[in-house]
């Protein structure tokens, strides 16, 4: 049984444009930025993604993370980047999947 399925309303512009901030933010932190950016980027699509009944939107998802809660985690993965020589950053990647998903909620439309 189908309960229903997910339409994301991520354009070629829009993508293009959180592209270009998030390189210039990550020039402009001298890299810093690039920890952040894989939560950037994981909001950025689940903030535009709606859950369909059909042809008829049920559902949007929204993701709440916010800055504090994420520089915890990326302090917490750039010690230990640096301590392995950036072999965390592979389980980082995964990390983030699952904070993000975490703080993702379901807001019906009205």
């Amino acid at each position: 049984m189908r309960v229903g399925r997910f339409y994301c309303e991520l354009t070629i512009g829009s993508s293009i444009g959180h592209l270009l901030l998030w390189y210039l933010i990550i020039i402009c932190t001298l890299g810093l930025g690039s920890f952040l950016y894989p939560y950037a980027l994981a909001k950025f699509v689940i903030n535009k993604t709606w859950i369909m009944e059909g042809d008829k939107p049920v559902g949007r998802l929204r993701c709440d993370l916010d800055i504090p809660s994420q520089i915890g985690h990326v302090l917490l993965w750039i010690l230990l980047s640096i301590v392995t020589l950036g072999l965390a950053a592979l389980i980082f990647l995964y990390r983030v999947g699952c904070i993000v998903a975490n703080d993702t909620v379901i807001e019906p439309v009205r």
